[in-house]
């Protein structure tokens, strides 16, 4: 596995996007282009162990989301999926990259079917790390129908977080958060813990409400009738024990696109990228061999 200690960009850029937000982006390495859309609240640290391993062969491209990192808060185009996706597509055109390599994870790979709604040659491949194709709530709710209440939920905490943050960010930002999160069995304890930290503390620091509204634009989003419109490969991969992407989610999402395919690490939740780094690599290496 790669120390996750040693990676850094080879460059910087922004790019204004189409409300004026101005939008930060990082690169790595050289080769075929492949985006690399993150998790809610997190910046390119928190998928080093990807970053340093494909670098070797590609292009590696990330951006902070709007409100995140070093990227503006959101202009008049706001939060939602669509201008996540207009942001992505803004940096793709920076660079001319078009049509690049794509891997979401999490709230990634939404925006990554956001991109392709509004551009359909903005991708040669896409490979989904813990993500779906709406509702990140649905396939966890045991009731149908029930994921409807999380949006006005997020909604409704982004507008308390100002008096919680002051209570919740270093409870996250604490060594003891590893631990604790271990034992709610949000995450594996073989996982890398600096690289979780790292995750958390990024989340810690950043403005509650813009996280919690981001979260409630994911609940109102929906992009699975597009799924069978694509013609390109489409690899969906997550891990065994994450309940946010069930196995027989991704089956079923895989079987509507015509190219999907499947591939699921038993032992791993959510944070599949750091539980199971080697592997997650190798087959992301695989995926993306013919790119370019």
């Amino acid at each position: 596995m790669e120390r996750s200690s040693l990676i850094e960009p080879d460059s910087f850029a922004t790019v204004t996007s189409f409300d004026g937000t101005r939008i930060s982006y990082q690169l790595f390495g050289t080769g075929p282009t492949i985006l690399f859309g993150n998790g809610i609240g997190v910046s390119w640290p928190g998928v080093r162990l990807q970053i340093a391993h494909l670098r070797a062969r590609f292009r590696v491209v990330c951006w902070d989301h709007r409100g995140i990192g070093a990227s503006d808060p959101p202009g008049s185009g706001g939060l939602n999926v669509d201008a996540q996706a207009r942001d992505a597509l803004a940096v793709l055109d920076a660079l001319g990259a078009a049509p690049a390599g794509y891997i979401g994870w999490s709230m990634g790979v939404q925006v990554g079917f956001e991109v392709l709604r509004q551009r359909p040659d903005a991708f040669a491949r896409v490979a989904c790390i813990g993500g779906v194709a709406g509702s990140p709530f649905r396939a966890a709710m045991p009731l149908p129908g029930l994921e409807r209440v999380f949006p006005p939920l997020m909604d409704g905490l982004a507008r308390l977080a100002p008096y919680a943050a002051p209570i919740l960010a270093p409870l996250i930002s604490h060594t003891g958060f590893f631990r604790a999160a271990c034992l709610a069995g949000y995450i594996s304890p073989h996982a890398d813990r600096e690289v979780f930290m790292d995750m958390a503390r990024g989340v810690a620091r950043h403005d509650a409400r813009l996280y919690l509204r981001t979260l409630a634009e994911l609940g109102r989003h929906e992009a699975e009738a597009l799924l069978p419109e694509l013609g390109i490969p489409v690899l969906f991969l997550a891990g065994g024990r994450d309940h946010l992407t069930p196995r027989r989610e991704l089956e079923r999402l895989a079987s509507l696109v015509r190219n999907g395919s499947v591939h699921t690490v038993e032992d791993a939740t959510h944070f599949v990228t750091i539980e199971a780094p080697d592997e997650v690599n190798r087959v992301l290496e695989q995926f993306f061999a013919k790119l370019g």
